[in-house]
């Protein structure tokens, strides 16, 4: 049975690990929609987050689609090997702090997923597909085994750009199933996200040896002060 109770006001923070998703739209670049001054932004280093929520039922429950963009001073094939080892991702993926692998082929990997949030942890299993010759990895949510969200798909992309860089487009749409407040909402996608992007960024540049801290000072504040309400 999916585990819900006291954690679903905060499944976003889960949500915002997930922001790989949304679709990986045939024949269109990863750079499709980015204007010059994003361009210029990824090349000072910063990621460009573009985000869309929309309504999924009564209640006012709503869904978050993202897309999110960087700079990778690595060509593809250096993120491309980060990729292959995903079951390394705990190791440096903001949050994530378990990966288990249940199946594996030459393209294909199925993995259940421990995400921590304030107040506790959550789960899900995905199914990936890796596709070497596009430089690309697509996943969706295994609903037929036990899940804390009620969906998620998307994909990460890598891009060729001028002096052997990379950009990585990183797309989601999450839907976590619970009426999740605009102000965290927001909070969560424009400080979390970029991280997920920011990780996968020094991991590579790094050749695969960077590592997260065990627990970020960030994620010892109480979710009241992490979102930018004053403790009482």
């Amino acid at each position: 049975m999916p585990r819900r109770s006291k954690l679903n006001p905060l499944v976003l923070a889960t949500s915002v690990f997930l922001f790989r998703a949304a679709s990986v739209w045939a024949g269109e670049a990863a750079t499709t929609g980015l204007t010059v001054g994003e361009f210029a932004r990824m090349e000072k280093g910063e990621v460009v987050v573009k985000t869309h929520t929309y309504a999924t039922g009564g209640d006012d429950k709503r869904a978050a689609r993202a897309i999110a963009y960087c700079l990778i001073n690595k060509p593809p094939d250096a993120v491309w090997a980060v990729m292959l080892n995903y079951h390394q991702f705990n190791e440096f993926m903001p949050r994530l702090e378990k990966v288990q692998v249940l199946e594996k082929t030459k393209n294909t990997m199925k993995v259940t997923q421990t995400v921590r949030v304030p107040l506790g942890v959550i789960r899900y299993t995905l199914d990936l597909i890796f596709k070497p010759a596009q430089r690309t990895v697509s996943w969706v949510l295994d609903k037929s085994r036990s899940h804390d969200i009620a969906d998620t798909f998307g994909a990460w992309e890598f891009l060729p750009y001028s002096q052997g860089k990379t950009v990585l487009r990183y797309t989601t749409t999450v839907d976590s199933g619970t009426v999740v407040p605009r102000f965290l909402e927001d909070f969560l996608i424009k400080n979390d996200l970029p991280e997920v992007l920011l990780s996968m960024r020094r991991r590579t540049e790094s050749d695969g040896t960077w590592k997260k801290e065990p627990l970020d000072a960030w994620d010892q504040l109480r979710p009241r002060e992490r979102a930018g309400v004053a403790a009482p």
